[in-house]
């Protein structure tokens, strides 16, 4: 009796999978008008570099076809003239107003804090079912993965028979996550953490899905040399096209130079990242801690990000405890989903940027940071180290713990002023038109003009 339930159950499942694949199909060929290029990016309001990539390369597009350009988003209570204007404000950008949002319920099914254990697999099958829901809302005919779920490219081969795209920020599994198992990692918890084993194995069979899945991609671009780098052994290609992310250096480059700690005022130290456990803002704050007491009380450390929803805003709330445990909150600011205005305005006042995410796909802060002529102080690891400060110290520092940042802050707050002009100066030498808007401009639809209509 169960083995007969279990065929009938299995024998539905089957028979709906076709009639979706039928409905999609069909709506998607015989579809009026014009093709339609949908990209899936759940979260598009927030405010993170990823957003400001998604943005730019809209514009880019309206510009080289004349395609439906669609954004599946599961920012619900966001509507479109709201989105538009967030864009505006955050990042500079217009969005064309012809732009569509389609909007889609299931984005809590793809958050990782739905899943306390086996979070990527968790994960990767929650951004199937978001997918799914996207593509059945409306099929596209080519689907532009621009979040990182390389799990999504065979649904919307299957239901919708379209073309896959992908820019890839950072590979969900790299060599470097198996290489650093039984080191300090941020998703280490429960069985897990207990049996390196038992995870090593998970990673790899994970790491088997997940180049099956990004092989199934027709077009694929890499944010960074070590994204490229993980991204094409992962998933066994290489034809990956690098497009740095769009940073705007324009507006930072006109920044003036003079700070207000040149003239006696604290040196701001400016942190600029989302609120999110990758971030590590908790190493700026035990650094921060670190410092001597005089040291402290000549500069400001400022930490300005967007928090998305309640996990964020968690982590958020825990970072400010932490700087009241550490004693440092009279010379700690958070500045939380800030307007760009706002964010202008610190950059204009700051002497150093700092960073600590480790292993770092790219990094657009550090790049605006070098822009707006502040010596960046940066983990040295990924984007970062690769292809943005470098290791020699001549247009900013990288550091790895505590202690090392500790240290080389405590250099750049104490030491002359001179030494710090020249690294900002070789710094905005080096990223002026590198990591512009012009340059991921052309690389993004040249990295997209194998599947456009």
């Amino acid at each position: 009796m169960a083995l007969a339930l279990a065929a009938h159950a299995c024998g539905a499942a089957a028979a709906l999978l076709v009639m979706l694949i039928a409905y999609a199909r069909a709506r998607r060929l015989f579809r009026r008008g014009k093709r339609v290029v949908a990209f899936l990016h759940p979260h598009c309001a927030a405010g993170g570099g990823g957003e400001r990539v998604l943005w730019v390369g809209l514009v880019a597009l309206r510009e080289a076809t004349d395609a439906r350009i669609v954004v599946y988003t599961g920012d619900v209570g966001v509507g479109a003239a709201a989105m538009r204007a967030r864009a505006a404000d955050r990042f500079g950008v217009t969005v064309p107003a012809d732009v569509e949002f389609v909007y889609v319920r299931s984005r809590r099914l793809s958050e990782p804090g739905l899943y306390p254990v086996a979070t990527m697999i968790g994960q990767s099958l929650g951004s199937m079912v978001l997918a799914a829901e996207a593509v059945l809302r409306l099929p596209p005919d080519v689907f532009v993965d621009t979040t990182g779920y390389g799990f999504s490219f065979p649904v919307a081969k299957l239901l919708a028979g379209a073309a896959t795209a992908a820019y890839v920020h950072y590979p969900t599994i790299s060599g470097d996550m198996i290489g650093a198992l039984g080191t300090r990692a941020f998703n280490n918890r429960g069985l897990a953490l207990a049996l390196p084993k038992l995870k090593a194995l998970y990673y790899e069979l994970f790491a088997v899905a997940y180049g099956w899945c990004g092989r199934r991609c027709d077009a694929v671009m890499a944010n960074s040399s070590w994204t490229k780098g993980h991204i094409e052994k992962i998933w066994r290609r290489d034809d990956v096209a690098l497009a740095y992310p769009p940073c705007d250096t324009s507006v930072l480059e006109k920044i003036a130079k003079g700070r207000p700690g040149d003239s006696g005022g604290p040196v701001v130290v400016a942190s600029l990242a989302q609120f999110r456990p990758e971030k590590d803002h908790a190493l700026q704050l035990e650094a921060w801690a670190l410092l001597p007491e005089a040291t402290r009380r000549r500069a400001r450390l400022v930490v300005a990000g967007a928090a998305r929803h309640a996990d964020d805003r968690a982590l958020l709330d825990g970072l400010r405890r932490r700087a009241r445990d550490l004693g440092i909150s009279d010379s700690v600011e958070f500045k939380v989903s800030a307007p760009r205005s706002e964010i202008l305005d610190l950059l204009r006042g700051a002497h150093v940027g700092l960073h600590t995410m480790r292993l770092e796909h790219f990094g657009i802060a550090v790049v605006e940071f070098m822009a707006a002529g502040l010596v960046p102080l940066a983990h040295a690891s990924g984007g970062p180290l690769l292809d943005i400060v470098g290791a020699d110290g001549d247009r900013g520092l990288v550091a790895t713990d505590a202690p090392d940042y500790a240290a080389k802050l405590a250099a750049l707050v104490d030491g002359p002023r001179e030494t710090r002009d020249a690294m900002a100066a070789n710094a905005r030498a080096f990223v002026a038109d590198r990591f512009s808007d012009a340059a991921f401009s052309a690389a993004f639809v040249a990295g997209l003009a194998g599947v456009l209509p």
